[in-house]
């Protein structure tokens, strides 16, 4: 509690979103909605321009209007003040780009969070802000862009965890989850993030390529046995490296985690959506880590480094000469 009898891990905060594709979209309207001080960068100028105008529209399974307080293209156009925290819910490819003008927005006070899919995606951050300012959120919920300004939620799977790095980032961790529980947006700390981390890495390593090298949808995916095959061994390969990493689940775990895919429609995941666009994917920080871990582990995961070598040379295409 502060001095007003105010309970301060609620209080109105200042979050700058860099980067409001559909996590980052929603965020920031929770947030904004709300009544905290939200600034969103991106340099998609229509999308920017539309959320300037007329805020950002959720639909779809959960439903939010909101303006930010600043929406621009660029970190450096934000307005200098100390914002208490900064969401990094870019691509993790790109996260390396972003940090140094991120690293500015916080200051010398302020947390940095990795608000990505992947393994160890919060270690860039690391490297420039340092682990005692570095934060982890783990999302549970997905969406698509549908219009400039509008972003349907498809669905919300229990709450998103929140974690740090060092014991240094506890309480604003707490307090990140907190004011984002209380916006409605349910959430929780996590003392052990990074098993949640492994857990949602296990999740999108498991389909979400096979997607993007076969061109199906996730349901199309899962339905098609020989895929299916393919799921479920990628799954037990990457539960097996996660244990040789300090983190295990009960015997259950696999086919909890194959109830949980089995659930999605016909939409396209997302690193179809970078393949079809010609962006870099996040392989790196799905498949291949799974991979680079295993080799630091002393494990083998032959499964993880054949998907992410062919994704990778699907990207590398993209730029031969020889195309």
């Amino acid at each position: 509690m502060n001095g007003n009898g105010r309970d301060s891990s609620t209080a109105t905060a200042s979050i700058a979103v860099v980067g409001v594709g559909p996590v980052g979209s929603i965020l920031a309207a929770w947030l904004a909605k709300a009544g905290h001080y939200v600034g969103v960068v991106d340099i998609d100028e229509p999308h920017i321009a539309a959320i300037r105008k007329d805020g950002i529209q959720v639909e779809g399974f959960r439903e939010a209007h909101a303006r930010p307080a600043e929406a621009v293209h660029r970190c450096v156009e934000l307005s200098r003040r100390c914002w208490d925290f900064v969401a990094i819910s870019t691509k993790a490819p790109v996260l390396h780009t972003v940090m140094p003008d991120a690293a500015l927005l916080a200051g010398q006070d302020g947390y940095v969070i990795s608000v990505q899919n992947g393994l160890d995606t919060e270690g860039e951050i690391v490297d420039v802000v340092g682990k005692d300012r570095t934060l982890r959120m783990i999302v549970n919920y997905a969406g698509a862009k549908v219009g400039d300004g509008r972003v349907r939620m498809t669905f919300f799977n229990g709450k998103n965890a929140i974690g740090m790095r060092s014991p240094a980032g506890e309480a604003a961790a707490r307090r990140f989850a907190a004011l984002l529980d209380a916006a409605g947006l349910e959430s929780e700390f996590a003392d052990n993030v990074r098993k949640f981390e492994w857990e949602k890495t296990i999740l999108n390593a498991a389909m979400s390529p096979l997607c993007a090298l076969t061109n199906l949808t996730m349901r199309e995916c899962f339905e098609n046995p020989a895929m299916n095959a393919l799921i479920r061994a990628l799954l037990v390969e990457a539960i097996a490296v996660a244990k040789a990493d300090g983190y295990e689940w009960d015997p259950g775990f696999v086919d909890r985690c194959l109830t949980y895919l089995s659930k999605a429609g016909h939409h396209r995941a997302s690193m179809w959506v970078d393949v079809a666009n010609r962006r870099p994917t996040e392989i790196r920080f799905l498949n291949g880590r799974i991979a680079d871990v295993a080799d630091q582990r002393g494990v083998p995961a032959p499964l993880h480094r054949m998907v992410a070598a062919l994704v990778e040379g699907l990207e590398q295409s993209w730029t031969s000469p020889h195309r």
